[in-house]
């Protein structure tokens, strides 16, 4: 038997090294995750056939793919029996492609929709939908019923012919509607709102409802005192829609979590909203262009009304001459407690909310986009917080993320001024901000002609590292790590298109090593769709949002001239 002191002097081993393909698969399951960008995934795939098992997952769960066009030709390889990928996609988007010729495209993505739908396994789809504003085929729209019947997203859509019978005798039509979570309603005819009142009727698990009226844009549209509501009676969309639930007095409301109304005229609907949803456990509530949003807001500012857990708040509307939207806004948040989301879009007001009832919020506020403008069209006369309101929101509201609002006036060939520098200064309080949006593009003042874009973006990327500059410099002096990551000027007016924003410039921060090895930020040009896919990608969702107030940049030439190519 050794000795200890034999033992002692026996020279230790080198461990061996832990290679990634060494690892289990659930720990290279769990590495996968992370990889977000689809090109990554897809490369993942090509490494080896157990990567492609691990990877495939993640690459196919979510789907978007334009019909409608010559493409449609590759559909066969990604509808191939021998793709391990389909049985698991999970959400199907589809758009309509943009093709020069449009002759017959409409029939040929009708047949490639058909061809998708026959191929793809059954009960696998999660959520199937169609963008494009246009009836979708009633044919496939059986089909998709019949065969995919766990689906958690259902949307009520135009189609090119009423198949609401045809639907309801589809063999174990209900077990459609058992998963069912979300509802996409769309109503712009008759018919369809009677599509809508099948979904709510028979989705009695339903989480989240979107109401979108587009009555106006309908070939036979219908006039508006017959559709909404009136101070004695409901209107078409709400005694149609909900008919089920009549008499609304006595019904039991829908325990939703989320809701979304958009084009809804609420002046005498919102008692009647308030009756067929219990907005005491909303935790999102979306308004989006609905006339009279006043008068829900005042009911919903009732203690027996009062949402008890609301986490997002976006509003979206056009006032009247008296701001009694904005007014009504106000009283609200003052009462609301726990709000992380806010976003406020307000045209044809005279001053932005108050700064009291977004720091009521200062506790849990992750996410802050206010805007505010007398005349949305006119680029010059968005609403800018003066001073002491934008620092009483900054030193209160510590654990805001990202922030989008609109800066004062500023040259790119001037050193800046007072006021446009106390406003980043504001920004050091906020110790977790990930991304920035200047609303506001800056000018070339004291100039009147207008810079080439390519000049205008390369002094505009000065102005974004200077801007991180400046928060790594506040970051330090509190002894902390920055951790601003991007910085946006302008508004996106992208809402469904997969493509960048022309009126918006987006940079994030990048890194650069001098030849002393000394490392600094440096401001680095990207697109808004690949911005989803750097390290900051999950929070700067705020510049998803479309404003109604989206300026191009103050520059000579478009997008699409030679100088800005």
């Amino acid at each position: 038997m050794p000795s200890e002191a034999a033992a002692e002097n026996k020279p230790h081993l080198p461990r061996a090294r832990l290679r990634f393909m060494d690892l289990s698969v659930d720990i290279k399951t769990l590495v996968v995750q992370h990889v977000t960008r689809p090109t990554d995934l897809r490369k993942l795939c090509l490494v080896c056939k157990q990567l492609h098992e691990i990877s495939v997952r993640q690459l196919y769960n979510e789907v978007t793919i334009d019909v409608g066009s010559p493409n449609d030709t590759k559909l066969a390889a990604f509808l191939n029996a021998k793709n391990i990928g389909l049985q698991y996609v999970r959400k199907l988007d589809l758009y309509l492609a943009d093709v020069p010729d449009k002759c017959n495209q409409v029939q040929q993505a009708n047949f490639a929709i058909r061809m998708i739908l026959e191929l793809l396994p059954e009960n696998i789809l999660e959520k199937f939908s169609w963008h494009p504003w246009s009836p979708f085929s009633g044919e496939n729209l059986l089909l998709l019923y019949k065969k995919q019947k766990r689906m958690k997203w259902l949307e009520g859509i135009a189609l090119d012919k009423d198949v609401l019978e045809e639907l309801k005798k589809i063999p174990d039509f209900d077990k459609v509607f058992e998963n069912a979570r979300t509802l996409g309603l769309y109503p712009d005819c008759r018919e369809v709102l009677d599509f809508c009142h099948m979904l709510v009727e028979k989705s009695p698990k339903v989480e989240k409802i979107t109401l979108h009226a587009s009555f106006e844009e309908s070939e036979s549209p219908i006039s508006s005192r017959e559709l909404n509501d009136t101070s004695t009676a409901p209107g078409l969309i709400t005694r149609t829609m909900f008919s089920h639930m009549l008499p609304f007095s006595k019904c039991t409301p829908l325990a939703l979590k989320e809701i979304t109304l958009q084009k809804i005229s609420l002046r005498y609907a919102a008692s009647t909203y308030c009756k067929l949803i219990d907005f005491r456990s909303v935790k999102s509530i979306r308004i989006f262009a609905c006339a009279g949003a006043d008068a829900l807001f005042a009911e919903l500012s009732r203690s027996t009304m009062l949402p008890d857990k609301l986490e997002t708040l976006e509003f979206k509307h056009d006032d009247n001459p008296e701001n009694d939207g904005l007014e009504a806004l106000d009283g609200f948040l003052v009462l609301a407690t726990g709000i992380k989301v806010l976003t406020v879009d307000l045209s044809y007001v005279k001053s932005l909310p108050a700064a009291a009832g977004i720091v009521r919020h200062s506790r849990t506020l992750k996410q802050l986009n206010v805007h505010a403008s007398s005349m949305p069209d006119d680029c010059d006369e968005e609403h800018v917080y003066d001073y002491a309101s934008f620092s009483q929101i900054c030193k209160e509201c510590p654990n805001v993320e990202q922030i989008s609002v609109a800066f004062p006036n500023v040259s790119l060939v001037r050193s800046k001024n007072d006021s446009f520098i106390n406003f980043e200064n504001c920004l050091g309080e906020l110790a977790h901000l990930v991304t920035l949006n200047i609303s506001t593009w800056p000018n070339n003042s004291p100039s009147s002609t207008k810079l080439p874009r390519k000049i205008y973006e390369h002094l505009l990327m000065g102005m974004a590292q200077q801007g991180f500059e400046r928060s790594i410099k506040h970051a330090q002096e509190s002894k902390r790590a920055s951790k601003l990551a991007i910085i946006a000027f302008g508004c996106s007016d992208k809402v469904y298109d997969r493509e960048d924003s022309s009126n918006q410039i987006i940079f994030v921060k990048g890194k650069q090593i001098d030849p002393l090895g000394n490392e600094k930020p440096t401001a680095v040009q990207i697109g808004w769709c690949l911005r989803k896919f750097v390290d900051a990608g999950p929070k700067s969702e705020i510049l998803d949002f479309s404003l109604a107030r989206s300026c191009k940049p103050p520059t000579r030439e478009g997008p699409g001239s030679d100088d800005s190519d």
